[in-house]
């Protein structure tokens, strides 16, 4: 069976626990939650355990999160509404070396981030849990990659899935739409007259904006992120290639084309295969793409001193 934990019971948590447990992998599940308020709530998921198969679940075991083979991190504070997801920095920050600081994992897991400020949290987890950066991963700019090919389905006739959409940089007020990279069924979308510079724009615009919306009426963002993360896990554990928008660490390349002095955690795309995770250099950026990136790279390194 694969050794899954996830850290944090709340709304994300939960979520991503239940798509987990739809998963057709045989998963031996662990929740890692110290709020004694969250015994509630496992205990009324455990109730429906007879209904799945092949799959187990734990509780706030030691041994089962020291030999993971993933591990989701969503435990944090959550962003209010209308502020900037680096305003949870410090606390956020200061929960993940208490959690990953001073264990000693019997493998290298993937440490898949939800927590935000992601980007930063990932870089926390490459600092403190001694696994290689290329087992760290934050959910990064798939969620508005996904943002932004249902914006523009709703600005057009077309299906959100007939989009192959590209949010690079930041996951939060920085980030980078990169049009010259996003497909329509296959081919650029310029190459479609109802996609004018207005039309881009504004689904860049509700992009930007959408967590501050769901933030009007919920808690913080949930379903869609978590519907990220389980797909990164089935991506990492199948065999076809997907070319993603995640938050890894960068690399000499990527250091140099955003003109950062230290490397840092920033959504880059890459490529997700038979367990492998590679940064993919080959993408052509316009000009003003490319200065929003270095923007958006030196206000993460700015953050993360």
């Amino acid at each position: 069976m694969i050794n899954v934990t996830v850290i944090g019971f709340g709304n994300a948590g939960s979520s991503l626990t239940l798509l987990l447990l739809k998963t057709q992998y045989a998963l031996r599940l662990n929740i890692m939650e110290p709020d004694e308020q969250a015994e509630g709530a496992f205990l009324d998921l455990a109730h429906g355990m007879p209904l799945y198969q092949d799959k187990e679940l734990n509780f706030n075991d030691e041994g089962l999160f020291l030999n993971s083979d993933f591990i989701f991190h969503t435990a944090g504070t959550p962003n209010v509404s209308g502020a900037s997801r680096l305003s949870t920095a410090q606390q956020n920050v200061a929960l993940t070396k208490d959690i990953f600081e001073h264990r000693n994992f019997l493998k290298d897991p993937f440490i898949i981030v939800i927590t935000n400020p992601v980007d930063l949290v990932a870089k926390a987890v490459n600092q403190y849990s001694g696994v290689p950066s290329e087992k760290i991963i934050g959910t990064g700019t798939f969620i508005d990659s996904m943002r932004l090919a249902y914006y523009l389905s709703t600005l057009s006739n077309y299906k959100a899935s007939d989009f192959d959409a590209f949010v690079l940089g930041e996951h939060g007020s920085s980030q980078v739409p990169i049009f010259s990279q996003t497909k329509l069924n296959g081919k650029p979308i310029f190459d479609d007259a109802g996609f004018s510079a207005k039309v881009l724009d504004l689904a860049a615009q509700l992009t930007r904006n959408a967590a501050n919306k769901i933030r009007e009426t919920q808690t913080g963002t949930t379903y869609g992120v978590s519907k990220c993360a389980e797909s990164l896990m089935n991506y990492l554990l199948g065999n076809e290639e997907h070319l993603l928008t995640l938050s890894v660490l960068t690399d000499e390349h990527y250091r140099a084309l955003l003109e950062l002095e230290h490397d840092i955690y920033i959504s880059l795309p890459v490529k997700v295969k038979n367990g492998k995770v590679e940064l993919f250099n080959e993408l052509d950026f316009s000009k003003e793409e490319l200065d929003a990136l270095r923007k958006s790279g030196s206000i993460l390194a700015a953050a993360a001193q």
